[in-house]
């Protein structure tokens, strides 16, 4: 049985693009999709969705109040992931400590978002590469880079095109953008972001990005 998913998006536009992502790979099942935070309240409590998709900023309440309805004894295999315009690590942090297992942001490209709620139903923390860049600001980590000419991919770790798109993933690029400007093909760049995951030992993006740093790669 695919996993249930409540859609939460007051933008009509925006939430049927969402919608028509998600029925054509045909991974899971949208049990609803509404336009403001009364309606999904009454889903949540009627219909107990397995995955809650939802914005923020909501014409009738926040996107927060619904993750932390989720937040309960016996709906703890409940998950749920944030789609918004706020990009900033406030309203990131502010969203990981309500329970969101994931951000992504409005303007990705939607191609990838089965992938995400795949990725996070299989353990992992999906978030869009800029935000991945401010969360680490956010929490202050520091890493130590290379003296070595940065553009060399650390022997054994990662091949000369992998590196490549790492570095462009670490700057915020999609794989549509980072297809584009190398002259791939979408799916050639996803392959590769694949190889980059397993080298790493990680699950997405925000992941991949710290591994590199803390082993020097970029």
């Amino acid at each position: 049985m695919k996993p249930t998913l409540l859609i939460v998006e007051d933008n009509d536009v925006t939430r049927a693009r969402i919608e028509r992502a998600i029925t054509q790979e045909n991974r899971f099942s949208i049990i609803a999709s509404v336009g403001s935070y009364q309606h999904a309240v009454d889903v949540i409590q009627t219909a107990q969705p397995d995955i809650l998709l939802t914005d923020l900023d909501l014409p009738d309440g926040n996107g927060l109040d619904l993750i932390k309805m989720l937040d309960l004894p016996n709906d703890s295999h409940q998950l749920a992931i944030v789609i918004s315009i706020f990009g900033d690590g406030v309203h990131v942090i502010e969203a990981l400590k309500a329970g969101a297992t994931g951000y992504l942001l409005k303007d990705d490209d939607f191609i990838e978002i089965n992938d995400a709620i795949t990725q996070m139903v299989n353990g992992g923390s999906p978030m869009s590469p800029s935000i991945a860049r401010h969360l680490l600001t956010e929490l202050n980590y520091s890493f130590t880079k290379p003296k070595a000419d940065t553009n060399v991919p650390k022997a054994g770790i990662l091949s000369k095109r992998e590196h490549e798109v790492l570095i462009l993933v670490s700057k915020g690029y999609s794989t549509k953008e980072i297809a584009k400007m190398l002259d791939l093909s979408f799916h050639t760049i996803k392959e590769y972001v694949s190889n980059i995951y397993k080298k790493l030992a990680v699950n997405n993006r925000m992941q991949a990005v710290n591994e590199a740093a803390i082993q020097g790669i970029i």
